[in-house]
């Protein structure tokens, strides 16, 4: 091979980006135990210079290995990187948990909201038909920073469930998280809800218990302006209620048809009647007080989960997100880890330099005047979501 890798130098500065005790995590986790005196993977820094190589590079194991010896680090065998590989899974979530942990970032407001993203994405093996595993990420949206980040298997879906929330938070979801359940996990914490609405998963009444027709009231709003009402959303499971409200925009013309051409292509030309027309419409439900976000300010500040779709977009594109390796199952959880790591060190050494957190902001967002509904419209199809689980109940 040409060239050298500097592993010492380049690693020390690396260093300085990771979680203080990732040494000590290491240690926690059992990664660098030795059982025989001929160890050559003694040391925190050397597993992670084996593992963060391979995925960061997309290489194979054998040439990650092979390229890590030639450069002065420890000369293992591919077999017995793999087996690290299978053992990594837990220390490396635990260093994504410590480098979220250790952000320190002032979060954004909306009438006194902190508010929070959320969204997942599938991964998939070269040559794969389906889906290998799903990653889900929670995300602050003033900086773009993770908050929370998990791997699950491909029947991992989508749901407010699976992230920690707090009293002042909001969460924004796309229709994958128009589930009750999820909704209630949220109320139940403190936290509120911003979330657009699936045509069949959010069954809806008004505050008398008569059953809402989404469809029906959609085609009385006029023109373009933000219509909404209250509604009361029903666990049958708990018998419990939350009160929130529905908002609704019409798309112009050119916007609609955009949304209903995603539509056609997603479903593969598969579109009913219904389909079609409710493609026309941006639809939220949320527990947010009118008082405190109206329906305008709504619409406004659902454009940020476009942030987190960048984020998928970036890692897709710079780390390689989608392009999962050809090996087995048990290491695939250990390798996407590592690749979030990756990302949030890239990210932490650019922020660093070049995106101050007082030049990063959303200014232009929710101040009243026109809603772009082309900005605010996202996926056109409807999410097919699962029902059922407790509920609190919630106050609107």
């Amino acid at each position: 091979m040409s060239g050298q890798l500097n592993v010492t130098d380049e690693w020390e500065a690396i260093c300085e980006y990771l979680p203080e005790d990732y040494q000590e995590l290491a240690d926690e986790h059992k990664q660098v135990q030795t059982q025989w005196g001929n160890a050559k993977i003694r040391t925190a820094d050397d597993l992670l210079r084996l593992i963060l190589l391979h995925v960061g590079a997309d290489l194979p194991l054998r040439e990650t290995v092979a390229v890590m010896a030639e450069a002065g680090g420890p000369d293992v065998s591919h077999v017995r990187l793999h087996k690290k590989m299978v053992r990594a899974r837990p220390y490396l979530h635990a260093l994504v948990r410590g480098m979220v942990g250790t952000v320190n970032a002032a979060p954004e407001l909306w009438a006194g909201y902190d508010v929070i993203t959320v969204d997942a994405t599938a991964v998939c093996g070269p040559g794969a038909t389906t889906t290998d595993a799903r990653i889900h990420v929670q995300m602050r949206a003033q900086d773009l920073e993770i908050t929370n980040a998990h791997v699950t298997d491909i029947k991992g879906g989508e749901t407010f469930k699976r992230f920690p929330w707090e009293e002042g938070q909001l969460a924004v979801g796309d229709r994958g998280y128009c589930q009750p359940p999820g909704i209630g996990h949220v109320v139940r914490r403190g936290a509120d809800v911003l979330v657009r609405v699936s045509r069949t998963a959010l069954p809806v009444t008004d505050p008398e218990g008569k059953k809402i027709d989404v469809l029906a009231w959609k085609r009385g709003l006029r023109g373009h302006a933000p219509a909404e009402r209250k509604v009361i959303v029903h666990d049958r499971e708990a018998d419990e209620l939350i009160a929130g409200r529905l908002i609704a925009v019409r798309l112009p013309p050119a916007q609609a048809e955009q949304a209903y051409a995603r539509l056609r292509r997603e479903k593969k030309g598969n579109v009913t009647k219904a389909d079609r027309e409710a493609a026309s419409y941006v639809v939220l439900f949320t527990t947010v007080y009118k008082s405190r976000l109206d329906a305008t300010r709504c619409l406004a500040l659902y454009r940020l989960r476009w942030q987190i779709e960048l984020l998928f977009k970036r890692w897709k594109s710079i780390c390689g997100l989608d392009r999962l390796p050809n090996q087995r199952d048990d290491t695939i959880h250990s390798w996407l880890y590592a690749k979030v790591l990756l990302t949030l060190l890239l990210q932490r050494m650019a922020g660093a330099v070049l995106f101050p957190p007082e030049e990063s902001t959303f200014d232009d967002l929710g101040r009243g005047g026109a809603v772009d509904a082309a900005t605010v419209e996202a996926d056109s199809d409807p999410m097919a979501c699962r029902r059922g689980s407790a509920l609190p109940a919630r106050a609107a």
